[in-house]
Order: C-alpha cells, then sequence, then structure tokens
C-alpha cells in the first residue's frame, strides 16, 4: 500500500491564523489557501475588503505550487526553459488551475510533499508582498517542513 503524508486541517488553519495576525498588523487585506499534496483544497479565507478574485489567486498559487511539486518562483524559471524549446506557455499545461504568479509554496515534511499555502493581494513594499505573508504561514507550520524552487522528487514509499 502507498503512503502518503498530507497537511491536516489543524495546520491549514496555523497557517492561516497565522497569516491574518500579519496581514492585520502590517495594514494588508490578503486572501490565502492551503491545499493538500494532491492540490485540492483544504481552507483559505479572505479579509474583509478584498475583493473574490484575489482568493481565487490565492488558490491557483497554491494549487500550482502543490501540483509541480515546488514554489511558484521555481514554475516561472520551468517555464522559461520550456519556452526555449517552443512551449507556448501554462495553456500548453492543459490545466486552468495552473498559474506562475508568485506567492505559492510547496511544503515538504521529510520526503514527502504534503501541500501548497499561498497568499495573494499582499501589494508589495516592505514586508507586505505576497512572498512575506507566505514565509509567515510557513514558519507557522514549526520545524521539520521544507519548501523549495525546484521540483521535489522522492521515491515512493509502500507497507505491506
Amino acid at each position: 500500500m502507498l503512503v502518503q503524508k498530507s497537511l491536516s486541517l489543524e495546520e491549514a488553519n496555523r497557517v492561516i491564523e497565522a497569516v491574518i495576525a500579519a496581514a492585520t498588523e502590517r495594514g494588508s487585506q490578503i486572501a490565502v489557501v492551503v491545499v493538500d499534496q494532491h492540490a485540492d483544497f483544504i481552507a483559505g479565507c479572505r479579509m474583509d475588503g478584498r475583493p473574490y478574485r484575489f482568493m481565487k489567486a490565492a488558490w491557483r498559487k497554491a494549487y500550482s505550487a502543490a501540483a509541480f511539486d515546488m514554489d511558484t518562483n521555481g514554475i516561472i524559471k520551468f517555464w522559461d526553459r520550456q519556452a526555449e524549446e517552443g512551449h507556448r506557455g501554462p495553456a500548453d499545461w492543459n490545466d486552468s488551475m495552473l498559474t506562475t504568479l508568485p506567492g505559492g509554496m510547496a511544503i515538504i515534511s521529510g520526503d514527502k510533499m504534503v501541500g501548497g499555502i499561498a497568499v495573494a493581494g499582499g501589494g508589495g513594499g516592505e514586508g507586505k508582498g505576497d512572498w512575506d505573508y507566505a514565509q509567515v504561514g510557513f514558519d507557522a507550520l514549526g520545524k521539520g517542513f521544507t519548501h523549495s524552487d525546484t521540483m521535489h522528487r522522492y521515491v515512493p514509499e509502500y507497507t505491506d
């Protein structure tokens, strides 16, 4: 039997609470989304006054990070290499949820891809960018988690 791991609802809520607290303190209105290892929605929210399009952007970023097993800044590097070979970009990937927008992190625990987190609507400025808030969420997960802008590869684990 294949062993799989995922972020839990408790971990997702911890990420969201940390990001919302930081955004409130810094005077930002953001949206944040957490997905599982299959890029399926676990939890998310958008702050009062932030249009829904930011929620959709955060979801697409988290989805993309989990689907590609790397942070969204790595996906744009990957796309640049693909473009050199004649590919036409994300439209060639046949998945309208995929994006190269910044602010999505692929979350890894040990050698397992466990999910993704993303923020949209940070607006930039010192400590107020989408990456800044995504890092706050990542840090809220605690020890034992990593993320990377290169594609994560692992050997499947099986039990009897």
